[in-house]
């Protein structure tokens, strides 16, 4: 898989890492509290829609701008 940016790499890394906590939840109790579920699966949802850039933080634009060299 080809992956243009560094920032994709990243927030698929983060993605997986959320993933991979909400599925030793469920694996460790399978009455694990929702609210822990729902928070680990609103994270790698979160750090998913950096890359189709339907969430844009403030740091997100910095990361992205970062790699222009703008001339003072």
């Amino acid at each position: 898989m080809f992956i243009a940016r560094q920032r994709h790499v990243q927030a698929l890394a983060d993605a997986l890492v959320h993933l991979d906590l909400a599925r030793e939840l469920i694996a460790q109790d399978a009455q694990a509290p929702l609210d822990l579920l729902a928070e680990e699966l609103r994270l790698a949802h979160q750090a998913l829609m950096t890359i189709t850039g339907e969430y844009t933080p403030d740091d997100l634009l910095g990361a992205i701008f970062s790699s222009f060299c703008i001339g003072k």
